[in-house]
């Protein structure tokens, strides 16, 4: 009965109606667990959005991963993480998985083309879309909204946000340092201190430093370190409370990262031949500062100024072999992408308080951001003894005003009206002596009624509406005069892409924590959207992408988190989703119609199974199973990764302060792809088409110390 009025204004697909008997358990789960005996209970907030409220009070679908349950997967890495989210995917094509995918929207790759992601990523409240997330050490937590989220965070999350919060500083000292050996001859070091320096200030302080040889062997040159990781990532507060109601922050980030990029076998599997390994590497430098003013009557005023620069070296071996493989039908090339990317950002807002309520009964926010962004690229390219240099240059800029109202109707129920009107303006231009300049404006907003039917438990509907930017398809210009690649002179931009999202959800939990509960559904309508295709006329080494729309698209499902405390010594979390996509008319430049075919990178089964067993007083097992379903790799072919499930284990020994950990990750040493492609490349074969895959980690298993003052 709680679906009967939501089904009636928006038909929900056979998928999600045959979820409606798990929503409503969830709903009664929830209320049930709101008459449990009182005492302490767990209290997860969410930092990204514009007030910080428990996870369980806001409308909408997020995850809220803290460094406990980064731990209990022993993550070291973004990709350990997403893997215990429901309807959450990530693809690699570089030496890590910096590309996410939700409820399966998301890129998959950058070459060329400048792509505005559908999937952005903050940290600590500076935007790296499109950089990744380069160390989870020492992390607050992580959120990851999913659907639209344009009035918070605007065109860099139409599909959705990953936030990710250093440490606070602390007017307490509280640190930690920790030491991993694992194999493939893997090492960590990490650590974090936070302590006051005066009355007024304190800092904190992360460092972590991550060093593996990867987990490919180069038969051709004898090598096991040609994909190896070698990465140093270190940020810092500095908090200056200079009164109760004004306090600043300094913000810092430095991150270099010199890995490996060796991934593609044309063997299909760990072992490569390549002679000229490639290489991903980033230098980034960020800076950010932040005021809280508390002292106006009725609102709070806060902001954020913050910039970055960051350099790019992305190179591989395009033929993945060496000369003399096959005289006669080899090739040998090679490709490199050298980018800088300089930016900054402003987001101003005033946030209201008691006394400056609307009406006794309306909080509001109201704000505006602005930003620039200049991305600056040299592609090299060697076939042969022909070299080919491609030079590009975009400056993007954007405007933004927003605001959000929060009226309480009655005591249990809530209104939440929310909208963000945004202006970019591109100008594009090229050694080929091309500009192509862009303007247009964009909206997005949300609107949710929200029912607290208890003080556990809350019941929501939700219409959102997200957007993303269109583009200039620089390779497709760069290379329609090649022989056969003609078409791709029809390529020249792609447009905006607009998403609407509707979606129903219960959020519950016991008084004493033992029960909490969150289940999503969701229905999305996508509208110009942008796709990924290739022309691969022969199915050949030669090949080009664009970006194309395709019209509409559909993405339906429902997602669930659960943590069930089963005994004092056993807590179990289990998160599952379902995903239905589908693509609207489209057919591709080579001829492939794709009408109505699941969407690349979008599992339709998502789920995680673990579990905490509490042994004794110093010893912890904590094991998971993290399993999805199989996917296509892209929009425009029809490769597809197998299914996968992942064993986790770990074992803890706590003696005083020191904690002592023996793990595995992918215990059961599972293949399971991350990145695919489908053509040929292997002259041994005569370029005969085939599926391509770069797998994700094999089996892992290492000890980790820690020491916690």
């Amino acid at each position: 009965m709680l679906l009967t009025p939501f089904a009636r204004v928006i038909p929900l697909p056979e998928t999600i109606m045959r979820c409606r008997y798990s929503v409503v358990a969830a709903c009664l789960i929830a209320s049930f667990a709101a008459t449990a005996e009182q005492e302490s209970i767990e209290r997860l907030e969410v930092q990204g959005d514009f007030r910080r409220l428990s996870v369980q009070t806001i409308a909408g679908s997020i995850a809220v991963v803290s460094e406990q349950d980064m731990q209990r997967s022993s993550a070291q890495h973004l990709d350990d993480v997403l893997s215990q989210l429901a309807n959450i995917n990530f693809a690699a094509g570089a030496s890590r998985g910096r590309f996410v995918q939700v409820r399966g929207i998301g890129e998959r790759s950058e070459f060329i083309d400048v792509i505005n992601p559908s999937v952005g990523v903050l940290i600590d409240g500076i935007d790296y879309s499109g950089l990744g997330i380069s160390s989870i050490a020492h992390a607050e937590q992580l959120e990851v909204f999913r659907g639209p989220e344009a009035t918070r965070f605007g065109t860099n999350a139409m599909a959705g946000m990953l936030n990710l919060s250093s440490k606070q500083p602390d007017f307490r000292r509280d640190g930690a340092f920790s030491a991993t050996v694992a194999n493939y001859n893997s090492w960590q070091l990490s650590g974090m201190l936070s302590d006051a320096i005066s009355d007024q200030v304190a800092f904190s302080l992360t460092a972590d430093k991550q060093v593996s040889d990867g987990f490919i062997e180069n038969t051709y040159l004898h090598r096991k370190d040609t994909n190896d990781i070698d990465e140093l990532t270190i940020r810092g507060r500095l908090l200056y409370r200079h009164s109760d109601q004004l306090q600043w922050q300094l913000i810092a980030h430095a991150i270099e990262q010199n890995n490996g990029y060796d991934a593609f076998s044309l063997d299909r599997n760990r072992t490569t031949l390549s002679d000229e390994p490639g290489k991903d590497k980033l230098s980034s430098q960020a800076l950010a500062l932040r005021s809280d003013y508390h002292g106006i009557v009725g609102a709070d005023l806060m902001w954020q100024l913050s910039w970055l620069s960051a350099d790019s070296d992305y190179r591989f071996d395009e033929d993945w072999a060496f000369v003399g493989i096959r005289p006669g039908w080899e090739y040998s090339a090679f490709d490199r992408y050298q980018r800088s990317r300089e930016q900054w950002t402003l987001d101003y807002r005033l946030v209201s308080d008691d006394q400056g309520r609307i009406a006794d009964n309306t909080d509001w926010v109201l704000g505006f951001y602005v930003s620039g962004r200049e991305l600056d690229l040299q592609r090299t390219r060697r076939s042969g003894t022909r070299l080919r240099a491609f030079d590009n240059n975009l400056q993007r800029d954007n405007a933004a005003v927003y605001g959000e109202t929060s009226t309480a109707l009655s005591e249990q129920t809530t209104l939440v009206i929310g909208g963000r009107l945004e202006r970019y303006k591109d100008d594009y231009r090229d050694n080929g002596n091309l500009t192509i300049q862009q303007r247009h404006s964009m909206w997005g907003g949300k609107l949710s009624l929200n029912f607290q039917a208890s003080e556990q438990a809350m019941i929501y509907t939700l219409l959102s509406r997200g957007y993303k930017v269109g583009g200039v398809n620089g390779e497709a210009l760069s290379r329609a005069g090649d022989d056969g690649l003609e078409a791709l002179l029809q390529q020249a931009t792609f447009e905006p892409e607009t998403l609407v999202n509707a979606e129903f959800g219960v959020k519950g939990a016991a008084i004493d924590g033992s029960l909490v509960t969150r289940v999503a559904v969701f229905h999305m309508w996508r509208d110009d959207m942008q796709v990924k295709g290739w022309l691969n006329p022969e199915l050949g080494p030669e090949f080009a992408g664009f970006i194309d729309n395709a019209g509409r698209g559909r993405n339906y499902g429902i997602e669930m988190e659960n943590r069930l405390v089963l005994h004092p010594s056993f807590t179990l979390h289990v998160s599952a989703g379902l995903l239905k996509s589908k693509l609207g008319p489209y057919v591709t430049q080579a001829g492939l119609d794709m009408t109505g075919r699941d969407q690349a990178h979008a599992p339709r089964f998502t789920y995680q199974l673990a579990g905490d067993w509490f042994l004794s007083e110093q010893l912890t097992l904590q094991a998971s199973v993290q399993g999805k379903s199989g996917f296509y790799y892209s929009d425009g072919h029809n490769a597809r990764s197998a299914s996968s499930e992942l064993v986790n284990l770990r074992l803890n020994y706590q003696l005083e302060q020191w904690q002592f950990a023996f793990w595995s990750r992918n215990a059961l040493n599972q293949d399971r792809g991350v990145r695919g492609f489908y053509f040929g490349n292997d002259p041994r074969d005569e370029y005969a088409p085939h599926t391509y895959e770069q797998w994700g980690e094999p089996r892992r298993f290492g000890v980790t110390a820690s020491y916690q003052f």
